[in-house]
Parts: structure tokens; sequence; C-alpha cells
């Protein structure tokens, strides 16, 4: 029998993480590790209730992106489940604070953006890292956003995402 695939994806309860967790967790010879912040919110328990292909499999970690300690706890638990390496991680967890015009934008937005957006995504490469280099091909995909981009905000009008869009482009900077 073929090595597990193993996927890592942050924030897996809603959206493009649960869409990726699931996606994987349809594949034959699977190994999903989902972050997420509630374990009771309804759309865990949906995830948990997804029917995985032969030989898949689902573990849910918990990982608050304000917290620094959660990824270490998480890598515990994740070797206690008896898993070696780690082939794809999915950094997809993030948030945004509402749209505010620069000359208004509380501090506090820009401290809480770059906290999800940025630092918790470094933070998970750190940990994850060594699990990551026992892989055969390791993959690392940061989930970013348009608002990220630079060069593109005058033509998308994505200026107006100030703190949330500047803690993309540093994520897309730490990524590169």
């Amino acid at each position: 029998m073929a090595e597990q695939t193993v996927v890592f994806i942050s924030g897996t309860s809603s959206g493009i993480g649960k869409a990726l967790a699931e996606y994987y967790l349809a594949k034959p010879n699977h190994t999903v590790i989902g972050s997420i912040r509630n374990s009771s919110a309804p759309s865990v328990a949906e995830l948990k209730s997804f029917k995985p292909a032969s030989d898949s499999s689902l573990l849910l970690v918990h990982i608050e992106s304000t917290s620094t300690d959660d990824p270490k706890k998480a890598l515990v638990a994740i070797e206690e489940a008896g898993i070696k390496h780690i082939d794809i991680v999915y950094a997809n967890a993030g948030g945004s604070p509402p749209v505010v015009a620069l000359e208004d934008v509380p501090v506090a937005d820009f401290l809480s953006s770059f906290q999800t957006n940025a630092l918790a995504p470094l933070v998970l490469f750190q940990t994850l890292r060594p699990l990551l280099q026992k892989s055969k091909a390791p993959k690392w995909a940061s989930i970013s956003s348009i608002s990220g981009s630079i060069g593109m905000m005058g033509t998308l009008g994505t200026h107006i995402t100030v703190a949330y869009g500047a803690s993309k482009a540093t994520l897309n900077w730490l990524t590169r």
C-alpha cells in the first residue's frame, strides 16, 4: 500500500478550508489534518460527518490564529496520532476587520490583521517545518487575496481594505 498523503489545512470549519478538507477526504489514502477554532460549531459537525474515501481520515486540531502556543499544541496532537510527515500545508485561516478608510483605520485593526493573516501562518510554518521536511515532495500554499497585491490596488480598488490588504501583502512577502 502506498504511503498516506498527509495534508494540513488551517481554518477547516468553513469556506475554502472546509472545501479543501472535503476534497482531500474524498480521495483514497489521505490523512487530512484540519485546524479549527470552535469544535462545537455546526460546520465542524458537518465536516466530522463527511464520509471519507477508502483509507482516508480526518484529524482535527485546535488552533486560534492569535495564539502562538496553539500550533505547538497541535503538533503534539499530530505526532501523538502517529503522523510522521506532512506533504501539503494550506495556510488558509484568516480574517478581515471592517473596511475603514486609511485616515480612520484603528491601529488595533492592523495589529489583529497582521496577527491573523501574516504572523499566524509564519508560526504555523515554523512549527510544521520539521514534518514538511520529512515529506518526499513538500508543498506550502498560503491562501492570500487580490487585496494583498500592491500592483493591482488602483486597478481593482483594493486600497479600501487597508489593514487586511497590508496583512495579505505581508503574507505574500513571507511566502515568497
